[in-house]
């Protein structure tokens, strides 16, 4: 399906300021834009006015990525392990794990802040937040949704529960201690205190100390006011102390689910969110570890940062060819997969348009500016009052669920350990991002028919290519260009260097897009 790129804002935001960015893959622009809406409307804090009173733009996003979708060929396996050991080679120690290829075909918004303000660009973060999704072939790509999102609701399937042993031990001596418990309730009732509705699990008894502990943080705290629920509850504990350690311990757990899921869904201040405009949060990312949007053009414009292949491909026949990377041991592959060339939105045309079986071609991609950008979700304090993040309750979700044991588990149906946790599953990220510039390629064309490769291939011409099914430069609306055209070697050979235009200067910062060529997966739960 297509993939678009949706920009919203509220009427009262002046443009080209947008307040709200997001990639959605949808069969139609409206499906597109109702989805992303709806995130937005979801995910602020802020109201939002209806679709109708908001302005917004659709672009769709021509698939640019290292690998497709689909099921992976031989010649796209080799590609991708071939730029996955260059970089690991390059990056070396600076990568925090092993760096794979990653689909993102909508571009990293590298403007991280912007305004005189130094707001978060909400687009920057949504990239950061964006879920880790493996294709049918085994290859992964960035979209399907928010990975706190998904967080969010894998936490509103979770509870905590007890084991056998401990609801027998709560049961033997809360039966034992009766009359001790009907004074707590009595005492709280006389207090002016009132149950909630519906009672939480462990009922009324727990929903006292749930309250209690909410507005005074421990039992011990109790006023003055309350002397006697204080003596009745120490009265309770004289009998049952195993037994209001677990109550408690009900509390505080199922009180950071609550915390974690607020600070998703309504982003603020004070529990860690990332400003993003004079009254609105995004969920929040350790700021001490996102770099500045200077950090980020500086690392982007360092052209000697960069990573190169080389494919060579011979051999033409009518159906296939040999395809060589980097001077290891060719391999045949069929000549319909490796390139096809569209000009100007005219026709597409294959390399057979432009080969013969004496033909040897030899194409050289170019990253520059690789840089490296690491974000991790702001971790859940052990109060609750800042940050969402904890892996210890997803590994302890991982653990107990199924199982008799105290602890957090999944309930209900709607999520399975095995499809959310480890490598390939649903609930996974990029933590460490690496981006470039848009690639450049050159092609240079021996043996082949120069008259037709110059005749297509003009200086200036608009040019979308498909190499291998690996990944398009380009697209029909014509974003690449053909930059050069060299026929003054001796041999006859044509060398055609593409490559994409400088952002124009019309374009605010933060909708300026670098190329992503991968990352440091992060399998929660699972990771070593």
């Amino acid at each position: 399906m297509p993939t678009y790129r949706i920009h919203l804002r509220r009427p009262t935001t002046e443009s080209p300021y947008y307040d709200w960015s997001e990639t959605v893959v949808a069969k139609s622009e409206q499906v597109a834009l109702g989805r992303a809406y709806q995130s937005w409307v979801e995910d602020v804090s802020y109201h939002v006015p209806p679709l109708s009173l908001c302005h917004y733009t659709i672009k769709d996003v021509y698939q640019s990525s290292v690998l497709g979708l689909g099921a992976v060929t031989n010649a796209q396996q080799a590609f991708a392990d071939e730029l996955e050991g260059k970089l690991q080679e390059f990056l070396g120690k600076k990568l925090d794990g092993k760096f794979a290829t990653v689909s993102y075909p909508a571009g990293f918004n590298y403007g991280i802040t912007y305004g005189p303000d130094v707001f978060y660009n909400p687009a920057t973060l949504g990239d950061l937040d964006t879920l880790l999704t493996p294709s049918s072939g085994g290859q992964l790509s960035l979209g399907g949704g928010r990975f706190s999102s998904l967080y969010r609701q894998v936490l509103g399937a979770t509870v905590f529960g007890f084991s056998k042993s401990d609801l027998n031990t709560m049961q033997s001596q809360d039966s034992a201690a009766s009359a001790q418990i009907a004074s707590i309730l009595r005492e709280f009732e006389q207090a002016h205190g009132t149950y909630s509705n519906p009672l939480p699990f462990g009922g009324k008894l727990q929903d006292v100390f749930n309250q209690l502990l909410a507005l005074y943080g421990s039992l011990d705290k109790l006023p003055k006011s309350l002397t006697a629920l204080y003596n009745a509850i120490a009265a309770y504990q004289k009998m049952a102390d195993d037994s209001i350690k677990l109550h408690s311990r009900y509390y505080e757990a199922t009180a950071l689910l609550e915390a974690a899921r607020v600070a998703i869904l309504k982003p603020t201040k004070a529990n860690g969110g990332e400003q993003i405009g004079a009254d609105s949060y995004f969920v929040g990312y350790t700021p001490d570890k996102l770099p500045t949007a200077n950090q980020l053009i500086g690392g982007l414009k360092t052209d000697s940062n960069a990573v190169s292949l080389n494919m060579r491909l011979s051999n033409f026949s009518s159906t296939s060819t040999d395809l060589s990377l980097s001077g290891k041991a060719g391999f045949s592959i069929p000549i319909m997969d490796v390139a096809s060339f569209n000009f100007g939105g005219s026709a597409s045309y294959d390399l057979s348009t432009y080969t013969s079986s004496s033909s040897d071609i030899e194409i050289d991609l170019s990253y520059k500016g690789v840089t490296i950008l690491s974000a991790a979700p702001s971790v859940l304090s052990d109060d609750g009052t800042t940050g969402w993040y904890d892996e210890q309750l997803l590994d302890e979700v991982v653990a107990k669920t199924g199982k008799d044991a105290t602890g957090y588990q999944l309930q209900g149906s709607e999520f399975n350990v095995d499809e959310l946790f480890g490598k390939g599953k649903a609930l996974s990220r990029l933590k460490t991002f690496v981006i470039s510039q848009q690639p450049q390629m050159s092609m240079t064309f021996r043996g082949s028919n120069a008259s037709k490769v110059t005749s297509d291939m003009k200086v200036g011409a608009k040019a979308s290519i498909d190499l291998f099914g690996l990944f398009r430069v380009g697209s029909a609306s014509a974003s690449y260009g053909v930059d050069k055209v060299d026929t003054s070697s001796s041999d006859g050979s044509v060398t055609v260097t593409f490559g994409p235009p400088e952002p124009s200067g019309t374009t605010p910062l933060e909708q300026q897009l670098a190329y992503v060529m991968g990352g440091v997966p992060s399998y929660p739960a699972s990771d070593a």
